[in-house]
């Protein structure tokens, strides 16, 4: 029972050095990520405040073309705008909080539950193959012992026949 204990407080401790060091490498890139897109979001600000500043420079068109120009302008400035306010909602969603399933209890007794699966698995393959080997053991045993008994036979039949023939020879000779 101590060894269970142990061994769920070594993979709970383990399990929880790794979290920590994935937070810690998830916090250092996020914090580069916060600099990069204020720096960014910076730049873009000062591209926008210089168009929107052209803007209140723009005289009155005096032909069609100045119009034409003018409207242009005016209508770049807005799609910036509109990129820019992109900009800004894809990075705020690219620094939203992960949600982290590492250590989640259901995830993590499955992952157990697939380990002790594995294992099972194997040692029931392993049990197999001894059962097997056991199998083919015993049909060597019992061939062997067949063999043992058939060479036991033939030599208590040749013992016999020993005796046997030894006796012949001692009745010829005594008729001699």
């Amino acid at each position: 029972m101590n060894k269970v204990e142990h061994t769920g407080s070594q993979l709970e401790l383990t399990s929880l050095m790794t979290e920590y060091e994935n937070q810690f490498d998830r916090s250092n890139k996020l914090d580069n990520k916060v600099y990069i897109t204020i720096t960014f979001c910076g730049f873009l600000f000062v591209f926008i405040t210089g168009l929107f500043n052209g803007i209140s420079k723009l005289g009155k068109p005096g032909n069609g073309l100045q119009m034409f120009v003018s409207a242009l302008y005016i209508l770049s400035c807005i799609a910036v705008m509109g990129a820019y306010a992109y900009v800004l909602v894809f990075f705020m969603r690219l620094l939203q909080p992960e949600q982290i399933a590492r250590m989640d209890p259901e995830i993590m007794q499955k992952e157990h539950l697939e380990e002790m699966e594995e294992e099972a698995a194997s040692k029931e393959k392993e049990l197999y193959d001894l059962k097997h080997e056991l199998i083919a053991s015993q049909i060597k045993l019992d061939n062997t012992e067949k063999s043992l008994r058939t060479l036991q036979q033939d030599q208590q039949e040749s013992s016999r026949q020993i005796v046997r023939l030894e006796t012949e020879i001692r009745g010829m000779k005594d008729k001699k």
